[in-house]
């Protein structure tokens, strides 16, 4: 049962299995607690457990033999990023400057979850303040949670903000987790995990609660092992809440776009293979592939102005005892030992506090504005000149190691998270056979249970995902 619950077992399964009394709810949740005890100190992806997660799943099992009705995801043990605001748990964003902040309400996302019946298991870790301190801050390294681990290849990166919630749910801490992107945050560190990334289309989950990166692209989503899983998350946190069909195959006339994705230096010769291996499978598969390639638009310019708005409004309404505005923050970090000592910088938050010396509100909002209508308008010319369903893409290089700053690396996420639209990474193979590898499809926009179901054909007729072994180092 251990083996069959952590590495097959899918949302659908476990609920399956409760229903019909093989599992309670109570024994579920406490694997999962037993299996963060025994992992995360090794891989440092939770920073907090909630410490009456048992109580709330003895008590769905309560309800469950007294015939009450239940929610889609009774009993279903979730890890959200801890940037996401959850009732009764600290949301530190990483960070020892909201260590005692105190929320005062779930994120939607949050309370739909527990609407649903699903228990919060607790908060997982991130770079911090979603990797937006410094230009050097390392992926998945918070003073708050210390430094997540690629659990593939111990020192290799996690990759991505959303690092603890890919680690947990590749670990097996957790069923589903949640983590959130602004840039690539979901698609990166679930790629470079081996596991699902789902970055919904812009709008369609409520961004209330989350501390905020930018407005105009913050988005939270599913990270899981298995599409599925992410669809099943996604009917409960999404709006509107529309049916996902999930078929394996490809219907007739499915035509997909290949981009190659942005390259950074050196070659990438796995990702270029397992790019390749991904396209002749889609052939083989019966669908018509095409070349294109993608704009790559630059919002870092306005990003420092939303995030000084944003930070500054999120900080005013939060309780607690915590730095009041970005100025503040700033001070708090060059002050507090723990803050000081990673001798990161603190370049990102300081260009945003100068931001508004430089242009006005409405400048950066016209920027804003012309940068999404340009990318949208690329992507749907192309969706529209070729008929195309989806494009796929490399989600993701070769993973460095941890202490490598800059390296080699492909990054498709770029146009998906600028212009709103959905997009989601699956398994697909490996460099130097243990390091993950994966593909992401971008869909149109507001048709993402459309583009779950092309992933789960695609994962359905691949199933490249191996499970990790913790090796201390790359064997030569």
């Amino acid at each position: 049962m251990e083996t069959a619950f952590f590495e097959e077992m899918t949302v659908r399964d476990l609920l399956r299995a409760m229903a019909t009394g093989l599992l309670t709810a109570g024994e579920l949740t406490r694997r999962c607690l037993m299996r963060i005890e025994r992992l995360n100190p090794v891989v440092h992806a939770v920073i907090t457990v909630n410490p009456i997660a048992l109580a709330q799943a003895r008590e769905i099992d309560r309800r469950r033999a007294s015939g009450v009705p239940l929610g889609p995801l009774a009993g279903i043990p979730i890890l959200v990023k801890d940037n996401i605001e959850t009732l009764g748990m600290p949301t530190t964003a990483g960070s020892e400057a909201l260590r005692n902040a105190v929320p005062s309400r779930d994120a939607e996302l949050v309370a739909r979850l527990r609407r649903a019946d699903a228990i919060i298991l607790g908060k997982a870790n991130l770079s911090e303040w979603a990797a937006y301190r410094s230009n050097v801050i390392p992926h998945g390294w918070s003073p708050v949670g210390g430094q997540t681990r690629n659990p593939y290849v111990l020192n290799r990166t996690p990759l991505g903000s959303s690092s603890g919630s890919a680690v947990a749910a590749a670990t097996g801490m957790a069923p589903v987790t949640i983590g959130t992107e602004t840039f690539g945050s979901i698609i990166s560190p679930a790629a470079t995990n081996a596991v699902v990334g789902f970055k919904p289309s812009l709008g369609r989950v409520s961004g209330t609660g989350l501390v905020p990166l930018s407005r105009r692209q913050d988005i939270a989503g599913p990270i899981t092992r298995n599409v599925a899983d992410a669809a099943a998350v996604f009917e409960v946190i999404a709006s509107p809440r529309l049916p996902t069909r999930l078929e394996p195959g490809f219907a007739p006339g499915t035509r997909i776009g290949v981009w190659s994705g942005i390259r950074k230096g050196a070659s990438h010769p796995d990702a270029d293979r397992v790019l390749a291996e991904a396209t002749a499978k889609l052939h083989e598969l019966g669908v018509t592939t095409v070349a294109v390639d993608l704009p790559v638009p630059d919002a870092s310019g306005v990003l420092r102005h939303e995030f000084k708005v944003g930070i500054n409004a999120y900080l005013r309404s939060v309780g607690g005892d915590h730095p009041h505005d970005l100025a503040e923050l700033i001070a708090f970090h060059r002050n507090h030992p723990a803050e000081r000592a990673s001798d990161f910088g603190l370049t990102a938050f300081e260009a945003a506090q100068e931001s508004d010396t430089v242009r006005s509100s409405r400048e950066y909002r016209e920027e804003r504005d012309r940068i999404i209508e340009e990318t949208r308008g690329e992507l749907d010319r192309l969706f529209r000149l070729h008929r195309l369903d989806a494009i796929i893409a490399p989600a993701n290089g070769r993973a460095p190691e941890i202490s490598e700053h800059d390296h080699p690396w492909v990054h498709s996420c770029t146009p998906a998270a600028v212009g709103g639209y959905p997009s989601i990474t699956v398994p697909a193979g490996y460099a130097d056979t243990q390091l993950p590898l994966g593909v992401s499809f971008i869909g149109h926009r507001n048709r993402d249970e459309e583009l779950l179901g092309l992933a789960y054909s695609f994962e359905q007729a691949t199933r490249a995902r191996k499970r990790p072994l913790y090796l201390p180092t790359l064997p030569i």
